[in-house]
């Protein structure tokens, strides 16, 4: 008798150590990011050229390069806009020179710093900070800084899918360079604030790949390469001689968790997805607001 019940106890912790605990969820954050258009763009100027934009739920960037027509040496630089009432200096090391720019007020920076900027406030509590890669580069960020014009402007993506129900768009991101891009989603309600990146579809290095692991299978009537892996499942959607990465977003250091719920939400992604007339050249894309708003 004593052991049947021992048993039974052991039996019945098996039990509650196997129930999973349930999972928390939270009200859709209303300051989440619903409209996908840039707030500002940089002026045509000679020598400057725009090569990526960025647009996530509290900040947009854009990318220029600076190319000196003379020694065709080039300088890699950036403008970014944090939503209003956050960004600013304050996490910046190094002395703060108060000036101004444009009639607003800004900041330089001053001894200490690890590297040139200027950032100055709207009115609205918008910080904007223009910063160049080279040391010394003062000339060039005025140069930028000058570009900078506040206008909505579309960012632009070489499709355009549809969201399984529960997802939200994280932050879109494109490489007019090398052309390709990058949209973020994830779950509403899983976390605060969110939603967080868990899910990517990306057109573009380092996703265009010969040779894609997984199986071939067809999904919706499309031939893609589907890889289960536990961690890390992908569908691989072909088009236009690449291979399109719609998976999961995973850490370089974990933890690396079961995904595989995530495989329907991939497929339905994968089944809806719809490209450009021409995956390299970005005049043929679609403005992420239209597609995704």
């Amino acid at each position: 008798m004593w052991i049947s019940t021992a048993l039974l106890v052991l039996s019945l912790a098996g039990c509650t150590a196997s129930t999973p605990r349930p999972t928390e969820t939270y009200p859709p954050d209303p300051d989440a990011r619903t409209h996908w258009e840039l707030r500002h763009r940089l002026l045509d100027t000679k020598g400057m050229q725009v090569v990526g934009q960025r647009i996530g739920q509290s900040e947009e960037s854009t990318s220029v390069r600076l190319v000196n027509a003379a020694t065709n040496e080039t300088d890699d630089c950036s403008v970014r806009l944090s939503e209003p009432g956050q960004g600013g200096p304050g996490n910046l090391v190094g002395e703060k020179i108060s000036t101004t720019f444009d009639g607003h007020p800004a900041v330089r920076n001053g001894t200490g710093a690890e590297g040139d900027y200027l950032m100055w406030r709207l009115e609205d509590e918008t910080w904007i900070e223009v910063s160049c890669s080279s040391a010394d580069s003062r000339t060039r960020i005025d140069r930028v800084a000058a570009a900078v014009d506040l206008a909505p402007t579309p960012i632009m993506i070489p499709f355009d899918l549809e969201l399984p129900a529960g997802y939200g768009v994280s932050a879109i991101s494109n490489d007019l360079d090398q052309p390709g891009a990058r949209v973020h989603l994830g779950r509403v309600g899983r976390k605060p604030g969110s939603p967080e990146a868990e899910l990517a579809v990306s057109c573009g290095a380092p996703e265009v790949s010969s040779a894609p692991t997984g199986e071939p299978t067809t999904v919706g009537g499309r031939h893609v390469q589907v890889d289960d892996a536990r961690t890390s499942p992908v569908v691989w959607v072909p088009e236009q001689g690449r291979w399109i990465f719609v998976g999961v977003e995973t850490g370089d250091t974990g933890p690396y968790p079961n995904r595989s719920a995530e495989l329907p939400a991939l497929e339905s992604l994968a089944e809806s997805i719809s490209f450009a007339t021409d995956l390299a050249d970005p005049t043929t894309w679609f403005a992420a607001d239209g597609v995704l708003g």
